[in-house]
């Protein structure tokens, strides 16, 4: 027996049906899992924003008029850094939070002497 003809005689038509079927089902599958994997990103951002969350924000001061509480309250948000730190990563924390002109307030931190150069491109914080 050859071609159609043993296709049938072996239960070829059930098993291709069969075989479409479970074909079919894993494509459905797969596009409902990528049609809802927003959402699954959107839970493990919001762990990300709940966890960031958590660090307070430091009230909206006025760095120009109120160097010294800015100073006091960047000194905490930074104190991760340790002792002496570079300026490159010190931006990154106020970009990182959304501080107000990080440049400008790294500049004005360096001009009042809150920010002291080190050497070697490091800084320390000045106590306040």
């Amino acid at each position: 027996m050859i071609g159609l003809q043993a296709i049938s005689a072996n239960n070829g038509w059930s098993m291709a049906f069969v075989g479409a079927l479970i074909v079919m089902c894993g494509l459905a599958s797969l596009s409902f899992i990528l049609s809802q994997l927003h959402k699954i990103i959107g839970l493990f951002e919001k762990k990300k924003a709940a966890a960031h969350a958590i660090v307070e924000q430091p009230p909206d001061i006025d760095i120009l008029n109120n160097l010294e509480v800015a100073a006091r309250t960047y000194q905490m948000l930074t104190a991760d850094l340790g002792d002496s730190f570079e300026l490159v990563k010190l931006y990154e924390i106020f970009e990182r939070e959304n501080l107000p002109h990080p440049h400008l307030t790294i500049s004005a931190f360096r001009d009042a002497g809150y920010l002291i150069p080190l050497g070697s491109g490091l800084f320390s914080w000045q106590k306040v």
